[in-house]
């Protein structure tokens, strides 16, 4: 039996990574840093998923995207799978708006739809540290 992983978020370094479901009942820490990572709303991986993921992850980090040009993107990549854009062409539309993904492209459309799919993952998971962060300082 494959194992299974689902994807955690690091508001701490903002790094994504891949954590095993069996690991859920423990406390999720970071890859990167060992700070407390959350889990991000989204499909599990397997593991032939991990190095697309990292790899997405890390170009993501490099763009450095605010919250709000994360969210925009995540709509547009939304819209763009809901209207059944060819993979190609959703990938290429990403490339000109985040061109530190043309890095990353094998990644994103090998096995159609699942780099679209991880990209979105990843950019979900960006735009909620943003509404973290927006919930945080409106309590303050």
């Amino acid at each position: 039996m494959a194992a299974a992983y689902l994807p955690v978020y690091c508001t701490s370094c903002a790094h994504a990574s891949l954590t095993p479901i069996h690991e859920l009942m423990s406390e999720l820490r970071c890859s990167f840093c060992e700070a407390t990572a959350r889990v991000i709303p989204g499909p599990t991986y397997g593991d032939g998923d991990w190095l697309a993921f990292a790899e997405i992850d890390k170009a993501l980090s490099e763009a450095e995207l605010s919250g709000p040009e994360a969210s925009a993107l995540a709509d547009e990549l939304q819209s763009l799978l809901d209207a059944l854009e060819p993979v190609p062409n959703v990938v290429q539309r990403m490339i000109e708006r985040v061109p530190a993904l043309a890095s990353v492209r094998p990644a994103l459309v090998n096995r159609p739809p699942r780099g679209p799919r991880m990209l979105a993952t990843l950019l979900g998971a960006r735009t909620r540290e943003l509404g973290d962060y927006v919930a945080a300082s409106q309590a303050g």
